[in-house]
Order: C-alpha cells, then structure tokens, then sequence
C-alpha cells in the first residue's frame, strides 16, 4: 500500500504528537506491507524527516506566538490554504493510494482516500487554555474540511466517543487506537542515575511532572498541592514552556517555594529516561487528555504516578495509579503524602505500572492502524 503522510508534525519537539508518528510509521515500516511517502509541503520524501533543533524550534514558535493573534490566524491559514495546493498537486502526480493527514485540521483532497488523525478536542472542549488563533483555525477548517475525512482515527477510546458526539459523525467512522511508550523508556542503572542527577543538579528525592508547561496541564493546582501537602519533598518539571500566563511562577515566590521546584526545560530522551527512573513518582494533574503518554512511559521505567480521574487518563493507567480529581488541590495533596509515606504502596504501584505498560506496544498499534488503512483503502 503507498501511503501519503502529513509530515510536518513529525519535526517539531519529541513531544506528544511528533512521538506519536515516529514510533507508528517506525513500526509500520518493519511490518512491511506499506511503501511510505513523507511529505513536506513541498515534496514527499522516501525516509522520515529529521527532528527540529529544539532551542531553534522553541525560539521559532515563541516568536510567532508574539504576533497579535489575528496576525498569526491569517499567517497559519494562508500557510494551510498552500499546503493543500502544493498536496493536490502532488496527489494527482504520483500514485498514492491513501493519505493520513496529521496535523490539527483536515486537508480538503477528494483525489484518494484521506484518514484524519483527531488527537483530541481541547480546542473545543478547554478552548480557554490554547491561543486564541489555534482555536479560530482549528473551528474554522473542521466546519469546511471535515468532509473530506474518509475516516477519523484517534488514540483512546473516550475522545472517539467524544468525537462521535461533539463532530456529529457516525460511529462505523471513527476509530481509536492505544499508544505505546517508546521502547527506550525502560530501567537504567545506579550509574546512570548518579550521572543525570549530576547533570541537572537533581535532589536525590522528587516528584515529577513531564509536559509542556500549558494552562491545561494544571500547574496552578500542582504548586497549591506541593504547599498543602505534609512533605517537603521537591518537584521537577520537565517540559518546554509551552503558552499561556504562568501565574504558578508567581505563586512560588509569594509561598516561598521556589528552592522546592526545579524547572530544567525540554530534555533528550536519553536523559528523559533517567529522569524517570529517578522520581519518588510522576505527578500528572491534567485537567483533559487524549491519551497522556507521560503515564506509560513512567510506568515503563518503574516511575508510580498519581494522575487525574478524568478524560482518558484511568482508560490508559488502569489499576497502576493513585487517582485523584483535577480540580481538587486537597485530593492531590493526599495523593502526594500517601505516596511520600506509603512505601508498601508505592512499591505495589511500581509492579502494576510495569505489567500495564507491558501490555501497551507499537507494533501491536500499528498493525491495528494497518488494519484500518486497508478498510478504508477497499
């Protein structure tokens, strides 16, 4: 099968939605039964695309976020109305039997079967916690392009059902398949702890937070938490800056806390890795998420976590994780000290995460994917 991609979110940060594509197409090329073309906006491209610099990229997106947001829709919509163009054309040179397209909203091409990737609907459900130019682009192309979909694919089970609801869009066409962590996420030694701890200047004991540091991700409620709770345990946040105002910076400061919160930034995998391996557990807030990945992966290196009872999160962290609810910083303040105190617990965490994120794998996610590429495909 030749298959046409969306290429471009696939070089951004390895966050979220580029880890997503990376891992899939990596697995769907070792099945073999597809013949991949990246595309680029420009040319489609017979390997996967590189990976951005990310101080290049982060430098890049903070820029244009600075432009007044009306600027900044007409900008990214004449640059989606030259995409299409540039992706018609090469749909109608080259034989590509079906096209997945990516990004955030869906391309208007009738020429060959599209399948659109819907990773959830915070710009609708939260649109409060995204710029405002994103919100305008996604509403305005899912009204005139939805169409075009052949079918949706998304990534749990609660945004399908959310999709089938809020698009209006017939059940039979909409599909939801797991991720997986990427397999680099696993145990590491002594020696490799000492050495990223040494590297980042890392208490030996922490909690962890791993996300873009965004409004939805709940670091207001996090910080109130840490303040609450009957531990002086630190707190690291992993993650590039993200959008939106950071009124939990300001907090720090007023409730004297700023020596208990290490803010290190977007780091490799490699030491993402060690990271993990190193917390007490992963605290995961979030007030909305399509799948939550951070969960898996921390599970994968034997990290416990303490995640939101809402939206996708207990579908993928099942029986393995302490719960708690997004809007209450006493619920999470419980949740930090039990797990602080609770070593029987937390051990017990530890065997469960291991086993729940062992039942998650990409080949297993992309053979499904396949499978629905080949229905569509007929």
């Amino acid at each position: 099968m030749k298959i046409l991609i969306n290429a471009i979110p696939m070089t951004g940060l390895l966050t979220g939605i580029a880890r997503y594509l990376r891992n899939l197409y990596g697995a769907m090329d070792r099945i073999n039964e597809t013949r991949i073309s990246y595309f680029n906006g420009k040319t489609s491209l017979p390997s996967m695309p590189p990976l951005a610099d990310p101080g290049t990229w982060q430098q890049s997106t903070k820029t244009i976020r600075a432009f007044p947001d009306p600027i900044v829709f007409g900008m990214r919509a004449a640059h989606w109305l030259k995409y299409e163009h540039s992706l018609n054309k090469l749909c109608k040179k080259k034989p590509f039997q079906l096209y997945h397209e990516t990004a955030f909203t869906p391309a208007k091409i009738s020429k060959i079967p599209t399948i659109f990737s819907i990773y959830d609907l915070s710009l609708r459900r939260h649109s409060k916690t995204h710029p405002r130019e994103r919100v305008w682009l996604f509403e305005h192309f899912i009204k005139t392009r939805l169409r075009y979909a052949s079918h949706i694919l998304t990534i749990s089970e609660f945004i399908r059902q959310e999709i089938i609801e809020e698009l209006n869009v017939p059940a039979s066409q909409v599909s939801a398949i797991h991720l997986a962590p990427d397999p680099l996420f696993s145990k590491c030694s002594p020696e490799e702890t000492a050495r990223i701890q040494s590297k980042y200047d890392l208490p030996s004991t922490y909690l962890l937070f791993v996300s873009s540091l965004e409004p939805r991700k709940n670091i207001d409620l996090l910080i109130d938490a840490m303040e609450k709770a009957d531990t002086d345990i630190p707190l690291v946040l992993v993650g590039w800056q993200g959008w939106g105002e950071k009124h939990w910076l300001d907090k720090l400061n007023k409730i004297n806390m700023k020596n208990r919160v290490y803010l290190i930034g977007h780091v490799p995998d490699n030491d993402l890795k060690v990271i993990y391996n190193s917390a007490q557990s992963l605290v995961y807030p979030s007030l909305y998420e399509g799948f939550g990945l951070p969960i898996l992966e921390a599970m994968a290196c034997g990290c416990p976590v303490i995640c939101s009872n809402t939206a996708s999160m207990p579908e993928v962290a099942g029986n393995a994780a302490i719960f708690i609810d997004p809007s209450s910083s006493d619920d999470l303040a419980q949740a930090i000290e039990t797990m602080t105190y609770n070593t029987k617990l937390r051990k017990s965490l530890v065997t469960r995460g291991t086993t729940r994120a062992k039942e998650f794998n990409w080949e297993k996610t992309a053979t499904k994917t396949l499978d629905v590429f080949k229905m569509v495909k007929l």
